[in-house]
């Protein structure tokens, strides 16, 4: 079994203890936390000293990509492409991707919800045909973005700025941010509201930028457009993680992978 996953920091106490944190903004998970992937394993005792895992040749300790196979040594990726199998004090190499996966499948992205739960349950959740519909536009966006194919110009990251803005969105979410923004309590109306003024804030921008930004804009807004339709009737309660109706939570969910995309390509964070 191979294990790949990116992690937003790895550290240790230099006697085979690990502490880790991820912290991405995931199109995939655009129906969570408003477009945020975050988990975090417990800190270290308090008085324990902890030490950055971090790459021997550049230093950089965020963003390092960890993969391998399962019973083998762990082989870390930094964000500028430098490859090493981490030998830390305390742990076998064989040893560090055994407990970096077993720390993040044990570990909490949500209230009382472990990953393997929030990843075995995501059969039963309800359809979601709009981050369907606009998904292609966004996987193919943040592909050129990983890739370095495509970097926003300064009239690309103003625009991304501007519906960003208009959307509420943060460049970073900490895990305080999103405790706040679990505590917000919004009307079923309120978020509608939310979702129709951002399409139209899509709609205009793709109308006015060219360029790859605008070929994207339009795309995503052409996707998308069903939802402007949706008036309060349509909002049926149904059983749903965050306990929005579906066909909200579907809206919000694609919105946010277009945000995603939009805020890697104007802040350069495009680990996700």
């Amino acid at each position: 079994m191979t294990w790949n996953f990116t992690t937003s920091h790895i550290g240790h106490d230099g006697a085979g203890n690990l502490t880790m944190e991820v912290c991405h903004h995931r199109a995939d998970y655009g129906n969570r936390f408003g477009g945020v992937f975050w988990l975090a394993t417990p800190p270290l005792p308090n008085g324990t000293p902890e030490l950055d895992v971090c790459c021997p040749l550049c230093m950089a300790d965020r963003g390092l990509t960890v993969s391998g196979v399962w019973g083998g040594p762990a082989q870390l990726t930094c964000v500028c492409g430098h490859s090493w199998t981490p030998r830390l004090p305390g742990l076998s190499p064989e040893d560090v991707l055994r407990k970096l996966v077993r720390l993040a499948r044990t570990s909490s992205p949500g209230p009382g919800m472990p990953l393997w739960q929030m990843r075995a349950d995501h059969d039963a959740e309800p359809p979601t045909p709009l981050q369907q519909a606009v998904h292609p536009h966004v996987a193919d966006a943040s592909h050129a973005l990983n890739r370095r194919e495509w970097q926003f110009s300064d009239r690309e990251c103003s625009v991304a700025s501007d519906l960003l803005t208009r959307a509420g969105c943060r460049a970073y979410w900490s895990p305080e941010a999103l405790a706040a923004l679990a505590k917000q309590k919004r009307t079923d109306e309120d978020q509608l509201t939310w979702v129709h003024e951002n399409l139209q804030a899509l709609e205009d921008h793709a109308r006015t930028t060219r360029g790859r930004l605008g070929q994207f804009l339009s795309g995503c807004a052409a996707a998308l457009r069903p939802a402007a339709l949706l008036t309060v009737d349509d909002l049926e309660p149904g059983k749903t993680w965050s306990g929005m109706p579906p066909v909200l939570e579907d809206a919000r969910g694609a919105l946010g992978s277009v945000h995603v995309v939009l805020t890697a390509g104007a802040t350069g964070d495009v680990d996700y």
